[in-house]
């Protein structure tokens, strides 16, 4: 490679380091994706010293946008605790994206079984405005018959966040185990929100159940 090319090499990299900002930017995003993507549907075990307690971890993802809901992705967490009484607890933790635009969701979560409205009892509720900006590129070309993606601006996504804690009751938990279909159902203003978990996920649930 001669002296001349190498200097517009390194020239176009000092004019554009934007490029190289927002190449890293998109690798890590897609590691994220797919980190997510293996700790999801996945359950895992360990022993908490701090309350003496063995500890089973679930969480699953929900994606399945539907136009008339203000609902754009839902996540869950189930956290199985038993204790040395053999005692066990089940606490749900639910976090629902909603767009911009939603109103304030009630405070109240339904797990709908085989048709049958079961109503949570909420310990904690959170709500967060949520901002994230996005670049807009634009390709330029140039002398050489190539081209460049230059960043021409920057887009504003505005959601809100909704999370839930509750306790799932011992008998909740032996209807889900036995379940052909499980919803999950919120309310936001005038929106009905009804999450459903894919087969492999309400699976998991109940293989989380019979952990021991």
């Amino acid at each position: 490679m001669t002296q001349i090319s190498l200097n517009h090499r390194r020239y176009k990299m000092k004019s554009f380091p934007g490029i190289v900002v927002y190449e890293l930017a998109g690798i890590m995003l897609i590691c994220s994706v797919l980190y997510g993507c293996t700790t999801a549907n996945k359950i895992y075990a360990e022993n908490d010293i701090v309350y003496s307690t063995k500890r089973f971890e679930l969480r699953y993802l929900v994606n399945d946008r539907n136009r008339r809901s203000p609902l754009t992705f839902f996540n869950q967490t189930i956290i199985k605790e038993i204790n040395k009484d053999n005692e066990i607890v089940y606490t749900a933790y639910d976090v629902l994206t909603l767009n911009s635009s939603s109103f304030k969701p009630e405070e109240k979560v339904f797990l709908i079984i085989d048709n049958e409205a079961f109503q949570m009892d909420i310990e904690k509720i959170e709500l967060e405005n949520a901002k994230s900006i996005s670049e807009n590129t634009t390709d330029i070309p140039t002398s050489d018959s190539t081209s460049v993606s230059v960043v021409s601006g920057y887009s504003e996504n505005d959601s809100k966040i909704a999370r839930f804690c509750y306790r799932i009751p011992d008998t909740t938990i032996a209807k889900i185990k036995g379940a052909n279909q499980m919803y999950l159902r919120y309310y936001s203003g005038p929106g009905m929100i009804t999450v459903k978990p894919k087969e492999k996920s309400l699976k998991k649930i109940k293989q989380l159940i019979d952990s021991m």
